[in-house]
């Protein structure tokens, strides 16, 4: 008989150490809790060198009970950046420059956020990452996916509702015959808002806060006008001006181009 010859086979596991992501446009510089008002305070600092409009962070909490809450938080600057473009020129600049400068993150600065807790829910670990940079140019980077796509749901949405609310005013304004423009107009949002609410939605197609809030201004109207001693009618077209101003500035910022296939 042949004496079969086993050959153990070798195998050769090389330890090659994984690269960390290289960070996109913004970072968690530091975090620090604060025991007593129970509230942890994140520093997110651009290291870019473009003006930020927006962040995404995903986050891990680990509390004193051994609980465990992962979750994430969208902090959009865009609603900020519009009404600084929408008041240049007027009294009110200098106020709100102070308090919102341009309205984004600028390059190469920081802001802080602040995460409050329930009574009982003590902190002992904090950890977030940022994983969606959207620029004031239009741009974005992002390593999760699905929340870049959530901020380009959110900011389409927001465009929508401004252009869907846009054109029901300005069909009221087409109406010579309607005598009080502002509240046929607030009449027609709010019938729009009860038969959307109505139906079922897959995704986030409208505001309707934003919607909510063009009611409430037009409801507010009458008396405006007359601080301002002008018509209804008037009132109107100037509002509908400001809003068209508002959705071309909206516009710029709602597909987020990116340099991959994101």
């Amino acid at each position: 008989m042949k004496r079969l010859l086993l050959v153990p086979l070798l195998f050769m596991f090389i330890a090659v150490p994984l690269r960390a992501s290289p960070p996109i446009g913004a970072v968690v510089q530091t975090w620090h809790y604060d025991p007593q008002a129970n509230t942890v305070t994140v520093r997110i600092v651009n290291i870019s060198d473009k003006n930020i409009t927006a962040v995404n962070m995903s986050i891990n909490e680990t509390f004193a009970d051994h609980s465990v809450n992962n979750h994430e938080r969208l902090v959009d600057m865009l609603a900020a950046v519009v009404l600084v473009q929408q008041i240049k020129g007027t009294p009110d600049e200098d106020r709100i420059r102070t308090q919102l400068g341009d309205g984004t993150l600028p390059a190469h600065q920081s802001f802080d956020r602040v995460f409050r807790y329930a009574d009982g829910k003590v902190v002992t670990d904090f950890h977030a990452t940022i994983d969606v940079v959207a620029y004031a140019d239009g741009s974005a980077e992002a390593t999760n996916i699905a929340a870049l796509a959530r901020l380009r749901e959110h900011r389409k949405a927001e465009l929508l509702s401004y252009e869907k609310a846009s054109q029901i005013l300005k069909e009221v304004l087409a109406d010579s015959a309607i005598q009080t423009p502002t509240e046929e107009a607030a009449a027609r949002l709010e019938k729009f808002l009860i038969a959307w609410k109505a139906q079922p939605h897959s995704s986030v197609d409208i505001e309707p806060g934003i919607m909510e809030a063009v009611v409430r201004d037009l409801k507010n109207a009458p008396r405006v006008a007359a601080a301002q001693h002008i018509g209804e009618a008037e009132f109107l077209q100037r509002y509908v001006a400001e809003k068209e101003q508002h959705i071309s500035m909206l516009s710029t910022h709602t597909q987020l181009k990116t340099g991959g296939a994101q």
